[in-house]
């Protein structure tokens, strides 16, 4: 094959195999080829969108077409090792992303196979090659300040899934998974600046219990000892202020990385006397961040225009990364990052979890093959809300079967003897047909995913429900209790009343993709009872608020950050709160009122605060400085406008962002659910007492 043609397959077709492929456009002699997933629906959607001709269900069959002439491996890390072993045994070099393996174990028998193999492997570690740290490594070459004394880094990032309670991630499983999940990134640029990790001393901040048996510490401190100079990581994770910064102290000067911002700037000495130097040295560091701060603003900028290439620091670590693997194996040199460098760090953590983190002694699930023998049937019951219906239902000695696609991690109430777990996927009718078994009631509470524009949403989402729908009938289940969103409503009428037997908005083909999608899934099973007798009953919550969900929910604004929000308008109207109880004690109640088939219920308690007034008491509980700031929904669409042209510009086709859409997220709209109350016997929180302290007052923070 020329060397000019050279084709790279993508094994795993998740989230970060999107920006390998992107990555992989722009780097010389090498493109796209082929894509291994067992879902093979993902694999050709990330084939189709790079280009890539091949693709397999397998590893086994990537090898054996001989089309694959090198590999990265995106597959979950507890997978590395097994599936990277397999492209290196057959000669083909191997990029694996970071960690490598999960353990020192796995690292030694890869070792084992590259030896064996003499073909070449390397490791992802793409904030070795962040913008912020080639700048700081340059400095400290040019040895503009001095020897090298010391090094700290600060390590304090938010955690999306440790947020929304989402513990089936791979990182939960095990304490020291965290610590090869995310600890990795900055002790690798440790060992970039302040040289190879000899030994160390740590400690570890108060764990918490996210599952029974699994603890889960979010914070440690590690002092290391390296090869150039010793140095410190302060490592947090799930705290509100990303803030990630490596210092390099010098003999005559410090210099600081600053990867939250992309900016690399020093603190040195000029030779005026002390009074006039602060002020001269001080001056240039500021002067030094602020033109950094102008130059990222630009850049982002043209890049959205599309007039100059992406250049986002994490795309351009990526890029670095990916391009000094291919480069050093087209060249037949070294990999800087190769797999005895990511085992190092991995050794690394392993070694801090084993001295101050305790093992997870986790009980696992039993799960079943079938629902059998079942009052319920909950497909999607382990999120936010599925966990009070789950709860809900077992109070009542209902007998409940769960399916989920993962079962890893899950709360104390799916070990009861009630419930039994099913493992598999809403939009499979083979998994869903399982996890329906006889039960003569099923809850659908599956979102069925996203998508990156409306078919693949439509597919996951109105494919999903309808793939249930078609299962209960086949089934012959008595009741089928959907759970939709007020989303799929018009909500921008502020002298409408909004009940029932309100349709879906008329208009859903100019909504956002996901209400067009839940108001698209309600007409379809409203359909589906009129044509083919489906017992379908459907439930729309409001803003649901309460105990596991985030504080920060959409129906109040954008929230660019969670300490600032843009409201959807003035932020002045009372907006249709719920408290995830009381969407329960609904759904529950569904499963068994008489003669709803056919009718659609809003779920809105009565205890309804403004945006404003919601985020001022947020700010209250928590102790922290939170800003609602009101937007007119004129100005919020010429600003969508002018996105929508520099997109247009850069040769993206968008649709027209449309003024129905922004007038309904601000939900001025008021609801009427007397028919919920009467038919389900709902009693909702409607003091606002008390639904502050179940919605807002548990967000505070525990007292020492």
């Amino acid at each position: 094959m020329s060397q000019n043609n050279i084709s790279v397959c993508l094994v795993g077709a998740g989230y970060i195999s999107d920006i390998h492929a992107e990555v992989l456009t722009k780097t010389p002699n090498v493109f796209v080829g082929a894509v291994v997933d067992p879902n093979r629906a993902a694999a050709e959607a990330l084939g189709k969108k790079w280009g890539a001709k091949l693709i397999f269900s397998t590893v086994e069959e990537a090898i054996a077409s001989g089309q694959v002439s090198r590999a990265h491996i995106l597959v979950p890390p507890h997978l590395h090792k097994g599936v990277a072993a397999q492209f290196i045994a057959a000669k083909i070099p191997t990029l694996i992303e970071k960690p490598v393996c999960v353990s020192a174990e796995e690292c030694v028998s890869l070792r084992a196979v590259i030896e064996a193999s003499g073909t070449p492997a390397g490791v992802n570690q793409n904030f070795v090659y962040h913008p912020a740290l080639i700048r700081m490594q340059n400095l400290l070459a040019q040895n503009k300040f001095g020897r090298l004394q010391y090094v700290h880094c600060l390590y304090s990032a938010p955690l999306r899934q440790l947020a929304a309670g989402q513990f089936s991630h791979w990182m939960f499983q095990q304490p020291g998974n965290i610590l090869l999940e995310q600890a990795v990134h900055p002790l690798s640029q440790i060992t970039a600046i302040a040289g190879d990790i000899l030994s160390f001393s740590a400690s570890a901040g108060k764990p918490v219990e996210i599952a029974p048996g699994t603890p889960f510490y979010d914070s440690a401190h590690v002092d290391l000892q390296c090869a150039r100079a010793p140095a410190q990581l302060s490592f947090a994770v799930g705290k509100n202020f990303p803030f990630w910064q490596v210092t390099a102290v010098c003999d005559d000067g410090v210099i600081v990385a600053d990867f939250s911002h992309n900016q690399c700037y020093v603190h040195g000495r000029t030779r005026w006397l002390d009074a006039a130097d602060h002020a001269v040295s001080g001056l240039k560091t500021a002067w030094g961040i602020a033109v950094q701060s102008v130059r990222g603003i630009a850049e982002y900028a043209l890049a959205t225009a599309a007039l100059k290439p992406r250049s986002d620091p994490f795309y351009q670590s990526m890029q670095a990364s990916i391009g000094a693997f291919h480069g050093a194996v087209d060249a037949g040199k070294p990999v800087r990052c190769d797999v005895d460098f990511g085992a190092r760090l991995v050794q690394v953590c392993e070694e801090i979890a084993a001295k101050i983190f305790s093992k997870a002694s986790i009980r696992a699930i039993a799960t079943s093959e079938t629902a059998t023998a079942c009052d319920v049937a909950v497909l999607g019951g382990t999120g936010f809300i599925g966990r009070h219906v789950v709860g809900q239902l077992v109070s009542a000695q209902k007998r409940v079967a769960v399916m989920a696609r993962s079962t890893a991690s899950l709360p104390e109430i799916y070990h009861h003897p009630l419930v039994t777990v099913i493992r598999g996927d809403v939009r499979n009718a083979d998994d869903v047909a399982r996890g329906i078994g006889d039960a003569p009631v099923v809850v659908n509470l599956a979102h069925g995913g996203g998508g990156a524009d409306w078919p693949a949403v439509e597919a996951a989402m109105v494919g999903s429900a309808r793939t249930v729908a078609d299962a209960c009938l086949a089934a012959g289940v008595k009741r089928l209790v959907h759970i939709g969103s007020i989303a799929g409503l018009y909500l921008g009428e502020s002298g409408e009343i909004i009940t029932g037997p309100t349709p879906p908005d008329s208009q859903a083909e100019n909504r956002a993709d996901y209400s067009r999608a839940k108001a698209e899934a309600d007409r379809m099973l409203l359909q589906m009872h009129r044509d083919k007798q489906l017992p379908v009953v459907i439930l729309r919550p409001g803003v649901v608020v309460g105990e596991g969900s985030s504080p920060f929910h959409s129906g109040l604004g954008l929230f660019n950050n969670d300490q600032h929000c843009l409201g959807w308008n003035k932020g002045d109207n009372p907006l249709p709160f719920v408290l995830a109880d009381d969407v329960a004690a609904a759904i529950a109640a569904a499963c068994t009122s008489p003669e709803i088939e056919g009718k659609s219920y809003n779920l809105v308690g009565g205890a309804q605060m403004s945006a404003r007034d919601y985020i001022a008491a947020l700010g209250a509980a928590t102790r922290r400085p939170l800003y609602f700031h009101g937007q007119s929904p004129v100005k919020l669409q010429a600003v969508e406008i002018c996105k929508w042209l520099i997109k247009r510009a850069a040769g993206r086709n968008v649709g027209f962002p449309n003024y129905r859409d922004l007038l309904s997220r601000g939900m001025t709209a008021r609801f009427d659910c007397s028919d919920a109350r009467r038919d389900l016997n709902w009693q909702p929180v409607d003091d606002k007492e008390q639904f502050i302290t179940r919605a807002i007052s548990i967000f505070a923070p525990a007292t020492m």
